[in-house]
This record gives C-alpha cells, structure tokens and sequence, in this order.
C-alpha cells in the first residue's frame, strides 16, 4: 500500500502524491438542472430548514423522501450514472428515465414516481429561455434537452417514445468556479405547439468520461413567465440554527469512481447529522490533510502513480468550534499506465434454491469475480432469464431491478468498485412461473461485457 505525500503548499505532494485539484472548491463533473427546475433541485429548496436538516413539504417531495432517504437529498446533484456514455432508449429502462435508470451511487428512484403534484415551473410555448444547468463541478461535455410530445399523458411514466430531442449544446458559458449554486446556461426556443403540463429531461454527456447526469423537470406550458409552484408550506416558525456549536456528524460511506492511471474521482455521502460546514479528505498514514471542501462531498485526486493501491479518509469538520467527526475510508488502485478503464471481464456463479412444494418462489444468489487487471469501477451486473422468472425489487447487497426477462444489478453505494481478482455477492427472491421449474439465467455480462 503507498504511503500519500503530505500536504505542501504547493498542492503538488510530491512527485507521486496526491493533488487535490483547485482546492478547497469540488473538482468533479456533478449538477442538475436549476431552471426549469428539475425534480431532484426543487425537492431539496422544498426541504430546506433552518439547523441544516431535510424536511419536505411538498407531498411529491415527501414521497420520494420516503423512498430514497436523505441521500438524494444532500446530494441532489450526484444522479449519475458513471458508464452512461451517452446512452438513452435500450439503456435507461422506460419508467426509469428520470434517475437515469437507477445505476448511481444514489438512490434517485423516488424521482420516478408519476404523480400531479411535484414542485412545477409554469412556461410559455414558443417562447425562448435562458436554460440554467448547476456545475457544481465543470467538466467538458453536451447538455441533451428533451420534452414531452404534446398529447403525452401525464399520469403514465415516462417513455423514451415520448420525447422529443429540441436542444443540443457543447460546452456552454457558466457563471464561474464550480460549487454551491453557479451554472451552465444556454438559451433554448421551446415548441410552440404544446399546452398544459409536460416534462424536460436534459441529460449532460460528459466529454471526457463516460459519466452522464439526468434531470427531470415538470413544467406547465400555461403562459407562465418562469413562476414555480409547489414549494414550502407558506408560513410556520424557523427552526433555530444547529451551528456554531453542535458536532459534526461523520460522512457517509465513502467511493472511489472514474480511477484512471494517474487520478482518481472520490465521493461520499454528505453527514446527515449535526452541524458542517465542510470535509477534509486525509492520508492515514500521516493524517495530514490532502484536501479540503466548503460542504461539497467530493474531490478529484490527480497526478498519482500507474498501478499503485491508494487509502485515503474522510472527515467532516465544523468550523465554527474546531470540532471534527470520525473518519470514513477508502482504497483504491490506479490502472496501469496505458490500460483504458477497464469495462468487465468477470466469472459469474449463480445458484438458486426452490421454496418448495407448490410454491413458484426461490432465493436467488450471484457472484460474481473481476478477472481483469484492473479495477471495475461503478458495476453493474446483467443477464436474462429464459423462463419468464421475476425478480422481487430491489434485492439485497445490489439494486436489483428487472425489465422484460433482462435483469440489472446496480452496485450498491458503499461498494461501487471491484478489485482485480475479488468478487461480489448479491440475492434476491424471484418467483418462477411453473413451482419446481427454474431454467437457468444465461447472457451475465459486467458493464456490458460477456462474463465467462
């Protein structure tokens, strides 16, 4: 395991140390869309509160608390997908397009639900907007803007049929540095032929990765001028500020994602207690600090050494009183220099047992084995059963979902990464269609390759 630099001034921690870049700001591609204001933003300024907790007040908001906890929340612009290469119909799963098919480190499905009532900004057909897209972290890439086709029903989910591509911008201007609430902003001429209420789904291609990022944002087309609907509750106290003295609850868990030959992208979730004002990302060897943020939970980590095997902690802080909280760790392993980010190459061992007698049911477990060089980074696991079995969702230990006889495995947030040479296990119940008949699954593939 190699030991990280310490800190200098410099930020370059020597020649194989780690650089934290432009700290203390986020350095990673993450945002959603800020007007029209997608699902995910206006949810978290719906849930806003004076001591730094999430309370919704809106039921659409309340309901997709319920479903995805807080994580979503806190991280409201982290719905990602890191393999998403700018894939959309015959990837993201119709139903599931607003959490861009569920196979980020967050749980985003909540966003899913079809419902009336979600926060809404009232629009004008024909007319022309300024689109606003927030960086908290930049990276280079193209900003996908769609929206329903008019005569879409509202009350059905959500169809790649039903949506038409009116947009499409590289690289627009933003207001400045990443973080906190700056943007990418673009002018976009909406159709003139719609009325009432309809979706915009802008979907970010990151230029440089395979990262994507997906916003649902509900509009009227009413003759508004920008107005939201669908926030607070109109009145009641403010809740008194938890800082300057409450201590700062510890993050949540922390990952490793888009690890290349000499940089690595380490996220975590944001502490959901307490009060903080920031995170410190450390080297445990030393406990020097080798980043720090103003609350964004990420950091990208640059100039490391090909193949070489990484830990690093993180803390929250508060920096009102000084405190700070137990740390949260990680290990990694850059790839060899010149070895592309591996997509797969795996083994798969599936076994299944029968609830017996008449019963149709099963427990289902999979295991599966990284037999490249390298890590895999974000996983996700598929494969198809021939007999017409379904899958009791989400499973355990993954996300297990199940379109048609395809079945997908997400990666759970706590383990996004699959060392050379290390396996990871999931269940699930499923029930066959006839008891006692259980056609084995076939096609299991890792992040889109064949496994063995």
């Amino acid at each position: 395991m190699r030991r990280i630099a310490a800190w200098a001034a410099a930020v370059v921690l020597g020649a194989a140390g780690l650089v934290a870049a432009s700290p203390p700001a986020p350095a990673a591609a993450h945002g959603a869309e800020v007007f029209p204001g997608s699902r995910q933003y206006l949810c978290w300024v719906d849930g806003q509160t004076g001591n730094g907790q999430v309370d919704p007040q809106n039921p659409a908001c309340a309901n997709a608390y319920a479903v995805s906890g807080t994580s979503a929340f806190y991280n409201w612009f982290g719905n990602l997908d890191s393999n998403g290469a700018g894939q959309t119909a015959g990837y993201i799963p119709d139903g599931q397009i607003c959490d861009g098919g569920g196979r980020g480190p967050y749980d985003f499905s909540g966003f899913n639900a079809v419902r009336d009532d979600w926060p809404r900004t009232h629009l004008t057909a024909g007319e022309t907007y300024q689109f606003q897209h927030n960086n908290w972290a930049e990276h280079p890439g193209r900003f996908d803007v769609y929206v329903t086709e008019e005569g879409w029903d509202p009350s059905s989910p959500l169809a790649w049929d039903d949506l038409e591509l009116i947009d499409s911008v590289t690289d627009p201007p933003d207001t400045g540095g990443p973080g906190a609430l700056n943007y990418y902003y673009w002018d976009v001429t909406l159709p003139a032929d719609r009325s009432g209420d309809h979706m915009i789904f802008t979907h970010w291609v990151r230029s440089d990765s395979n990262e994507n990022f997906y916003s649902c944002s509900d509009v009227a087309f009413d003759g508004g001028d920008g107005e939201v609907t669908g926030i607070g509750d109109d009145g009641g106290e403010p809740t008194e500020p938890a800082c300057p003295d409450e201590a700062p609850g510890a993050p949540g868990s922390v990952m490793a994602m888009s690890v290349t030959a000499t940089s690595a992208h380490v996220m975590w979730g944001a502490a959901e207690s307490g009060c903080v004002t920031g995170y410190d990302v450390l080297d445990p060897a030393t406990g020097q600090v080798i980043a720090s943020t103003d609350g964004s939970p990420m950091v990208d980590l640059t100039e490391l050494e090909p193949g070489t095997a990484y830990t690093v902690d993180v803390r929250s802080r508060n920096d009102h009183s000084g405190a700070v909280s137990a740390t949260r760790s990680v290990t990694f392993t850059t790839l060899e220099d010149g070895t592309p980010e591996p997509l797969g190459d795996c083994d798969a061992d599936y076994s299944a047992s029968s609830w017996g007698g008449s019963s149709t049911g099963f427990t289902a477990s999979v295991t599966v084995t990284n037999t490249s060089a390298a890590p895999v980074n974000g996983w996700s696991v598929t494969f198809a059963y021939p007999g017409g079995q379904t899958v009791d969702e989400p499973g355990w230990s993954a996300v297990v979902s199940q379109e048609g006889s395809t079945v997908t495995a997400a990666h759970p947030a706590w383990q996004s990464s699959i060392a050379p040479g290390q396996s990871v296990t999931f269940g699930f119940n499923g029930a066959a269609t006839t008891a006692g008949t259980h056609p084995a699954p076939v096609g299991f593939a890792l992040n889109g390759v064949a496994c063995g």
